[in-house]
């Protein structure tokens, strides 16, 4: 049996339009440090849709039990390929990704993962838009 200490981190699969998730990842190396178990795949145009969604399926596959993805964008192509994939497969996903929603879940997969990673990613996401004119009458 896995000892409690050697339990893998879950994954976290970043999907989008773009390099728009490769440059999550940069970006938060900078901030949060180096990092393993992130994988991006972006989708550029003229790309294999299937093949793009089953390429997907296969990477999140791999990855450790209570694993996650995070899509760019609800209904587009990443996130609806991936839906027409995952019949058989139970994902836990998030649509509307972000620099704040990739460094909470890079905090919070130590504790959390699966739905329960999901929920306090979407709480924290949440909570990191901010009305920069709200901000300042405030203050």
């Amino acid at each position: 049996m896995e000892n409690e200490m050697e339990k893998k981190l879950p994954g976290i699969l970043i999907l989008s339009h773009g390099s728009l998730c490769e440059g999550l990842i940069g970006s938060a190396k900078m901030i949060y440090g180096d990092f393993d178990g992130v994988k991006a795949m972006p989708f550029y145009d003229g790309s294999d849709i299937r093949a793009y969604g089953k390429a997907a399926m296969r990477v999140y596959g791999e990855m450790p039990e209570g694993s996650i993805i995070l899509f760019d964008l609800f209904c587009g192509t990443p996130f609806n390929q991936v839906m027409e994939q995952c019949a058989q497969t139970r994902i836990y996903g998030l649509c509307g990704v972000n620099l704040p929603i990739l460094i909470e879940a890079l905090n919070f997969r130590g504790n959390l993962a699966g739905q329960e990673l999901i929920d306090a990613v979407t709480e924290s996401g949440k909570e990191s838009l901010v009305d920069v004119k709200s901000f300042f009458e405030f203050n």
